[in-house]
């Protein structure tokens, strides 16, 4: 019974230092949040990054605990302080931090301390790092961010007034703040914005009651600078927004919220149930090329809702033009990590939806060569192969729900199409006896002797008649 006593000791011990700093386990420290508060920000699993390194890890910034000190990262750790006393120097003379945008490096450290344990729950494991160690990099690379966010601004969006530094990061920047792994919290982002003024009202400490709310403009500072280079449609930002971090952000920015968003599933879905989908609910639909042979169209669908909003109405799939570009494929591979990583998705997850159709469209370069044809999708990567392989790749690795995903309709509507007996005559038609020119002569040719043959049994019939009246 001793031993039973010291184990279970051990165990609440254990978790009870979940998410606690080295310096305050065992209850120190304030938290500014409350204890049941969901971690928003993952590392992502090893057979995830395997499949492409490129798309999940900085290239030139670090933000955030999970990629600190990391190779390709260190030489921007000196042009983050440089960032932070540009921020500080805003408002150098202003004793009390309001009235314009800068503040003290004292009381960006008081207010970051203070939220510190709430800020360590936010990621998805215990962090390794001392008390005074986690709050500079809270400090460090918020005031980065937005540091680097004025500069943009006040270039007016023109890369050729930053700096010779900042102008040859920017686009590296910009793809670095929208990896799931790099993040900090948006609520240290925020109330640095406040703390220094920037929102115009005056300094704000980071325990007000309203500490989580969200600045207008800061939200127009940074959609400003990422309306600069979207590689995906937008869709209107709602009006009441709940923000873990950047990425999260613009997640809400391409992605329709619920009550907007069409009813496309076929019944009461059942999350992650696994291989539920049945003839009603099909799990894939046929790739591009084959349903061609069906006789679906392809289409670039005009004004569409969103990236998203795909349809197939009457034998043609309407499809959003996607410019399938480095950058694309960044974003839309952290999107997915973030859908499939947040534990509050809303069960049809669009994202995860999307590149599983993707996924079941596209299976070769011939399948993109179509959809480039169609004006569906401008290839930017080396070849038509590359962009089917990425389809592939991160569709594949994507758990969804076969019954209420965002497209259950669709496929039912696109293999009902291609089950339709005439479709399915027409298909054998074109497969058998239209896809070389040599069988298209041959067929000709014997349709021809068929009406030749039909037209010389007309004319015996006839002249045998009109011998025997």
């Amino acid at each position: 019974m001793d031993n039973d006593g010291q184990l279970l000791g051990r165990m609440e011990q254990g978790i009870s230092d979940l998410w606690a700093s080295p310096a305050a386990r065992g209850g120190v420290g304030g938290d500014g949040g409350g204890d049941d508060e969901a971690f928003t920000i993952v590392r992502l699993p090893s057979h995830v990054h395997a499949l492409n390194k490129s798309l999940y890890e900085p290239r030139v910034v670090s933000v955030g605990p999970y990629h600190l000190g990391s190779g390709s990262t260190r030489a921007m750790q000196g042009h983050k302080w440089r960032f932070l006393r540009d921020f500080l120097l805003r408002n150098a003379g202003d004793g009390d931090g309001g009235g314009g945008c800068g503040g003290h490096l004292e009381a960006f450290l008081r207010e970051a301390r203070a939220v510190e344990a709430r800020a360590r729950r936010c990621y998805g494991e215990p962090l390794e790092m001392g008390s005074d160690e986690f709050v500079q990099m809270l400090v460090l690379d918020g005031c980065f961010v937005l540091e680097f966010l004025l500069k943009w601004s006040e270039s007016e969006s023109d890369v050729a007034e930053l700096d010779a530094y900042t102008r040859w990061v920017w686009i590296y920047v910009y793809y670095d703040l929208l990896l799931v792994e790099n993040q900090i919290p948006f609520f240290v982002v925020a109330k640095l914005f406040n703390l220094a003024g920037c929102g115009g009202g005056g300094a704000a400490a980071m325990g007000d009651d309203d500490a989580d709310a969200v600045d207008p403009r800061l939200l127009d500072l940074i959609y400003k600078f990422f309306s600069l280079h979207e590689p995906l449609c937008q869709v209107p930002a709602p009006s009441q927004l709940t923000v873990h971090h950047l990425l999260h952000l613009q997640y809400q920015r391409m992605v329709m919220p619920p009550e907007r968003r069409p009813t496309s599933r076929l019944s009461r879905p059942c999350k992650y149930n696994i291989g539920g989908a049945t003839a009603a609910t099909p799990l894939a639909i046929p790739c591009v090329t084959e349903l061609q042979e069906f006789g679906v169209a392809f289409r670039e669908k005009a004004s569409p809702a969103s990236q998203f909003d795909v349809t197939f109405r009457g034998g043609t799939m309407e499809i959003p033009r996607l410019a399938l570009s480095s950058g694309a494929r960044i974003l839309l591979a952290n999107l997915l990590a973030l859908e499939q990583t947040t534990r509050d998705w809303e069960g049809e997850g669009i994202v995860t939806s999307y590149l599983v159709l993707m996924n079941a469209l596209v299976n070769t370069g011939a399948d993109v060569a179509v959809l480039q044809r169609r004006g569906v999708l401008d290839n930017m990567l080396s070849n038509e192969e590359a962009a089917a392989a990425f389809f592939n790749r991160l569709g594949g690795c994507a758990l969804f729900d076969p019954r209420g995903h965002h497209y259950a309709r669709l496929f039912a509507d696109a293999n009902e199409y291609r089950n339709h007996r005439w479709n399915r005559y027409v298909a054998v038609l074109k497969r058998d006896h239209l896809r070389t020119p040599c069988s298209i002569i041959s067929l000709l040719a014997a349709a021809t002797l068929l009406c030749i043959s039909v037209m010389s049994a007309g004319f015996i019939i006839c002249h045998y008649r009109h011998a025997c009246s």
